[in-house]
């Protein structure tokens, strides 16, 4: 009886102590994280969200500097580039002519073809001798012309009835104040018709340079004035044609005085000038 009292004695202690061991054992696996444990995590954790904060302020910081190189680059460059301008210039001349050619010709009608041209080599011959009486020289007459064709009747068909013999030329004349008496002069010996009197001016090339001179500073004003600038520098120039007519042309009348023949001389120069 006492031998079972200790047996049963015996027992209850290793079921205790078996609980109290089972209890433990089932504490620690189901123990919370510690709080140093959970501190750690949480600091893990925030560094890398800061480091991810810091990766983006980073890269965003490189694309604003890379933005701002680009963009002083580009100003850089477009203050470095220089600004040219293209710009019409014109200027107009009126000159006083000092010479004058006379366009005529002579023309005679004749039976015979020979002596239809024979004829009108003698006029002319003969004219040339009158002028020069007047002080004209030879050298200011000059032949630019001669034909000879027949002359057609077509009352009954088609028929030759002559041979015109004519002879074109022109003639300068230096002094102005001599053209009224010229044309008298030919107009008397044989010639049959004035065409022309085409005033010209002697330095006709020298005062075309003078106009596109001013043409160049009329350009370069209207430069200045559009891009408020005086320290304007040429790149190039371009000449533009300008149809003008240098000369007067008149038909002569036997009433006119020589101040009636005179005119202007118009010279135009027109140019295109690049600046910067």
């Amino acid at each position: 009886m006492k031998a079972k009292k200790v047996f049963l004695s015996f027992a209850i202690i290793l079921m205790v102590s078996l609980l109290i061991i089972g209890g433990v054992s089932g504490g620690i696996k189901r123990k919370p994280i510690e709080v140093k444990e959970m501190t750690h995590a949480q600091v893990i954790e925030y560094e890398d969200v800061e480091n991810n904060e810091n990766l983006s302020t980073l890269e965003e910081n490189y694309d604003n500097a890379v933005l701002d190189n680009t963009l002083q680059k580009v100003s850089a460059d477009v203050v470095d580039e220089e600004i040219t301008i293209c710009v019409f210039g014109n200027s107009k001349l009126s000159l006083s002519p000092d010479s004058a050619k006379i366009f005529a010709c002579i023309q005679i009608l004749d039976a015979e073809l020979d002596k239809a041209k024979e004829n009108n080599l003698q006029a002319f011959e003969k004219l040339i001798a009158a002028l020069k009486s007047i002080g004209i020289e030879e050298s200011a007459i000059t032949l630019t012309n001669f034909n000879c064709h027949p002359n057609y009747n077509y009352d009954c068909g088609r028929n030759i009835v002559g041979y015109y013999s004519t002879t074109s030329f022109t003639v300068k004349v230096e002094a102005l104040d001599k053209i009224k008496e010229c044309v008298s002069v030919m107009t008397e010996n044989g010639v049959t018709e004035i065409n022309n009197i085409v005033y010209e001016v002697s330095n006709l090339e020298e005062e075309y340079s003078n106009a596109l001179k001013n043409a160049v500073e009329n350009a370069k004003e209207k430069a200045a004035k559009l891009l408020n600038r005086e320290d304007l520098k040429i790149v190039s120039v371009k000449e533009e044609y300008v149809y003008s007519c240098n000369s007067l042309y008149r038909t002569y009348a036997g009433d006119m005085s020589a101040s009636d023949l005179v005119g202007k001389i118009e010279v135009e120069a027109r140019v295109l000038v690049e600046f910067n």
